[in-house]
């Protein structure tokens, strides 16, 4: 505020009472805060007035409300205090339980603190002892593996042994003659100057020790065997496909194997697994003309057989030879022999080794040339089932059955010898002199063809008039 007298600006500190305005401007502010200081001492005497001027008596409701008021103020008041009391004591419990509760964890550190003194010896004094124990345990499953195996081959050897299964030598050089139960194994090539009895004798027996090696190696054949029983007296052997499939079951009748003309008129029959005869009723060539589906099954059993053998003996790692020659994997005999009889002197594997769980101590002390039983289907230890085994038997490459039954019924088709006989009825070579000279002739015959070795042509054989 400028001074009218002096026309200057207002200072306290410089010049403060040159003139009457300045000292007016020095007491402002203090009559302003005694103008209020009295405002409010007027109001406060104005509220005393009204107190004082109120003298009326309260009602009796007055006072009952008042009472009521105070009661609720009591009561409140009383609540507030048990709240506060409540409170009180659980802030007591909680500071006891974390006083507990630190003690607690204090013991535990020191407890971790003594304990994991020398921790990490006992950490690897314990994984040594944990890799120690985990090698014997590799070891003695390796031990009892090679054990089993060498079981399981004494087992085959002598079961071999048991049914008759030799070799015998030739004339010629480098020839060899495989005999199983006092009768030849069938040569499938020559089969068509065999009888059947022969063929179904020798089959039948092939089956048998095939069906018993196989339970003793816990092998699980790809093909499988069908050995007679109390439903069927004849064995069969059952294709690829239709292999350890559960369910109804078509065996061929006992003279030959139901057509497929006969099949198709029941549709269920096309869905049933039919196996593939191990027997033949009458001669091959013969067979071949009169039933050609029945020698179609037949050829394709025989193979199939033929097959089961060189499986076996591939998971053996006994060698058969060229895989994709058709006379080596054929050739039942031998391969036989070579499985039951000379893997006792078969040097190494012939397939690659697939990894196996054994301890390095178990491959650097054992080193055995001799595979037969280790591989099967019955124990985990070289397990043919598992990843590794499926890699190993992806070695083998051996040809299909179909292809192998389709070459040697070729072969045996185009080895059939020309029809240079006639078969007669024995109609045809009765004797028309008295009824007593033919019933000794009939009695005759039947006494002979009884006692023939070729039962399986009835008749007499007379040369064919050119």
């Amino acid at each position: 505020m400028d001074c009218d007298v002096c026309n200057r600006s207002h200072d306290t500190k410089r010049l403060p009472f040159l003139c009457a305005v300045d000292a007016r401007n020095h007491i402002y502010e203090g009559r302003i805060k005694n103008l209020h200081l009295l405002i409010e001492n007027e109001g406060l005497q104005k509220q005393i007035s009204d107190l004082l001027v109120d003298t009326t008596v309260p009602s009796k409701d007055r006072k009952d409300s008042l009472q009521s008021q105070q009661r609720m103020a009591e009561d409140r008041t009383t609540q507030i205090l048990a709240a506060a009391d409540k409170l009180r004591n659980d802030i007591k419990a909680a500071r006891e339980e974390i006083k507990a509760k630190k003690a607690a964890l204090s013991r535990r550190r020191s407890d971790i603190a003594a304990v994991s003194n020398g921790l990490m010896e006992r950490r690897v004094k314990q994984q040594k002892e944990a890799e120690r124990a985990t090698n014997m345990s590799k070891y003695r499953w390796s031990q009892t593996a090679e054990d089993m195996s060498r079981t399981r081959s004494f087992l085959c050897t002598e079961a071999a042994r048991l049914c008759g299964l030799k070799r015998l030598n030739k004339p010629s050089p480098n020839q060899y003659e495989y005999h199983l139960g006092g009768l030849p194994v069938v040569d499938l090539t020559s089969m068509n100057s065999l009888s059947p009895e022969v063929i179904s004798t020798s089959l039948g027996h092939v089956s048998h020790i095939l069906m018993l090696t196989s339970h003793y190696l816990a092998l699980r054949l790809p093909a499988a065997i069908t050995l007679p029983h109390r439903d069927y007296p004849r064995p069969t052997i059952f294709t690829l496909s239709s292999s350890y499939k559960h369910g109804d079951t078509s065996f061929p009748s006992q003279t030959g194997v139901t057509t497929p003309s006969s099949d198709a008129r029941n549709p269920e029959s096309q869905h049933v697994p039919r196996p593939r005869p191990l027997f033949i009723d009458k001669p091959l060539p013969q067979l071949a003309k009169e039933d050609p589906a029945t020698f179609s099954y037949f050829i394709e059993g025989v193979t199939l057989l033929a097959y089961d053998i060189a499986w076996a003996c591939s998971t053996q790692g006994v060698s058969i030879g060229d895989k994709t020659y058709f006379e080596d994997i054929c050739n039942m005999g031998r391969n036989l022999h070579s499985l039951l009889i000379d893997q006792e002197t078969n040097s190494g594997n012939m397939f690659p080794i697939p990894s196996t769980p054994k301890s390095q101590d178990a491959e650097d002390g054992d080193v055995q040339t001799n595979w037969m039983g280790r591989f099967s289907h019955g124990t985990t230890f070289y397990f043919l089932g598992n990843a590794e085994g499926t890699e190993f038997a992806k070695n083998f490459k051996l040809p299909g059955p179909m292809k192998l039954a389709d070459r040697l019924k070729k072969k045996l088709v185009s080895e059939a010898p020309a029809p240079d006989w006639e078969v007669l009825e024995d109609d045809a070579w009765k004797i028309e002199d008295g009824p007593d000279n033919e019933s000794n002739a009939t009695k005759d015959k039947f006494t002979e063809g009884k006692n023939s070795p070729h039962r399986g042509s009835s008749g007499w054989m007379k040369v064919k008039n050119r």
